[in-house]
């Protein structure tokens, strides 16, 4: 899922373990994987545009098949949608492999930023950019826009309205191709507003926003537009854009195929995909290493493993439950054993924003990180969990202490780390059951409602820790019913204090006094017992070796348009 934009990846796409020999780094001794700051910013295969094969297709292949692809929608949360959507729909501003973001001259041809007496952020448009209905880009897409992420109108179930809700006004500046915004609170992570940019009129009424885009992509400005979408076969075609303003995109098609995990690894080996995110155990990663025409592209990445609990479960709506789960849980055997197979030394994280080899990171986890079996199991029993005679599952007023550890089915690494934590817990006196569930069912039907007391996946990271992800830690709203609407805080834990500290943390233009506020926030999540970090994880990608300009891009984003074959292939 996508819980943020280099979202947060369902399960399914999870539990990466780095292999050996990483193909394609160029880093490290003969024999030795790469340590992690030995890994490259990006591993793409960057080829000048000019030197590519024209034409050409490429098969993509993913792990989920949305319902709604609207990246802007609760339920267009997917890691799928944004990878799908890069090559179709606007973004004023991409962002390079360190996390730096740019205009992107193809949409934006100039930025200005006044700060006094108020923030003002000036987007100069391209004029030649078209939407696929022909009409232009202009401000009123991004008025509109704005608008309806505001959190104005509960109509619109939006993903989040962060940044959109610090903005007072979207004017025309000296013609319709100048955006003029005006924000009523400082908002410093700016550039990452309107990305993707939705067309107004699929943004000027609720109804068009919740249903336009439900099993559609009914209007792009990309370098590719939408071919066919076959729910039947699972597969999304794209094809290259004719009226496309920009540098024409160098393939003629990208088929996007859903898959299930264990059925991935195959479809590289026949060739019926050439690009895929590698969920590496050792089996996986042996068969398509030995694909005579394949690479494995590695880089370091602002990613990380983590276990979420659900702070709306019987059992943990109770913090002290839930830190006995953090303590209960030896985050350094989970780590050692996803990287088994390699000679890789594995640590743990102790942030939820930011990763080692990020400006400003620090370990928060405190008290809290460390494994203490001990200290779990006393706070159960201060709890109310009282262990049986001869031990076994505690209970509490007759009920055991009963937990769900939902996985998807038919991917053996994340099964293998639910019964580590399985075995970890139930020493202390959990009885944890995990349940195999279909992974393009994990989300919808079972992260997204609180179906669940335990799930694992990746928070795909990007240049804006807490913007893009803000609402994945915020606490509830109240819906149109007057129900609690937790957006994509599938932890369902939140406090005004948490809210305060995440908002604080968006104003400062200074990195240090971002950070400062980044950290607050984190440790307030460690007391709070929202989520539990495990480690960082690489980018990992199987590829065609001729395939040029895709694989693991780190913190930047990839132009799609130049994607393509070398010559020679």
């Amino acid at each position: 899922m996508r819980l943020g934009k280099r979202r947060v990846l369902p399960v399914g796409a999870a539990l990466l373990a780095l292999a050996t020999a990483l193909a394609g780094c160029g880093t490290g001794e003969p024999g030795r994987p790469p340590s992690p700051d030995e890994l490259p910013s990006a591993s793409i295969n960057a080829v000048d545009r000019a030197l590519l094969a024209d034409g050409g297709t490429l098969r993509w292949g993913i792990n989920e098949f949305p319902t709604q692809w609207n990246p802007h929608h609760a339920a267009g949360n997917l890691g799928t949608v944004d990878t799908v959507l890069r090559g179709l729909l606007p973004a004023p501003f991409s962002t390079d492999s360190e996390g730096q973001a740019h205009p992107d001259p193809d949409y934006v041809t100039d930025v200005e930023v006044d700060t006094e007496p108020r923030q003002v952020v000036t987007l100069t448009l391209n004029p030649e950019a078209r939407w696929s209905t022909g009409d232009p880009v202009t401000w009123r897409d991004y008025a509109s826009m704005a608008e309806a992420l505001s959190g104005a109108d509960p109509d619109y179930q939006v993903l989040g309205t962060v940044g959109y809700d610090r903005i007072e006004r979207v004017r025309a500046g000296e013609d319709e191709y100048q955006v003029v915004i005006t924000f009523a609170e400082p908002f410093a992570d700016y550039r990452s507003l309107f990305s993707p940019l939705l067309p107004e009129e699929y943004t000027e009424s609720p109804e068009a926003f919740n249903e336009g885009y439900l099993d559609a992509i009914p209007a792009t400005a990309g370098p590719f537009e939408t071919g066919e979408i076959d729910r039947t076969a699972q597969s999304v075609t794209l094809r290259r854009d004719g009226d496309w303003w920009g540098d024409p995109a160098k393939l003629d098609r990208i088929v996007f195929r859903s898959l299930a995990p264990d059925a991935l690894d195959a479809a590289f080996l026949d060739g019926g995909i050439d690009l895929y995110a590698l969920p590496v155990d050792s089996g996986s990663y042996e068969r398509v290493r030995d694909a005579s025409d394949g690479e494995i592209r590695t880089a370091l990445a602002p990613d990380y493993r983590h276990i979420t609990l659900n702070g709306q479960s019987p059992v943990l709506d109770d913090v002290d439950v839930r830190h006995a789960v953090f303590l209960g849980i030896d985050r350094s055997a989970l780590a050692e054993s996803a990287f088994s197979s390699v000679d890789w030394p594995p640590s743990v994280v102790g942030n939820r924003f930011l990763m080692p080899n990020q400006p400003g990171y620090a370990d928060n986890s405190g008290e809290w990180g460390e494994y203490d079996p001990e200290r779990a199991a006393r706070l159960l029993e201060e709890a109310g969990w009282t262990a049986g005679e001869d031990g076994g599952v505690r209970t509490r007023d007759g009920e055991p202490l009963r937990l769900r550890f939902v996985v998807p089915q038919g991917f053996a690494p994340a099964r293998s780390e639910a019964e580590l934590v399985q075995a970890m817990l139930g020493e202390i006196g959990f009885d944890v059951e995990i349940e195999g569930v279909p992974g393009d069912q994990l989300f919808g039907n079972y992260v997204l409602p609180g179906n669940y007391d335990l799930v694992a996946f990746v928070n795909s990271g990007s240049g804006f820790p807490v913007s893009e992800f803000l609402y994945q830690w915020s606490d509830a709203v109240a819906g149109p019913d007057g129900e609690p609407q937790w957006r994509s805080n599938v932890g369902r834990i939140g406090s005004d204090r948490i809210d305060e500290a995440l908002a604080a943390a968006l104003e400062p233009r200074d990195d240090g006094a971002a950070a400062e506020r980044i950290n607050e926030a984190d440790r307030l999540l460690w007391e709070a017992g929202h989520t539990l970090p495990l480690y960082q994880r690489p980018q990992l990608f199987a590829v065609r070796g001729t395939l040029a300009n895709a694989g693991a891009p780190g913190f930047g984003t990839l132009d799609y348009a130049d994607i393509g074959y070398t010559a020679e292939s």
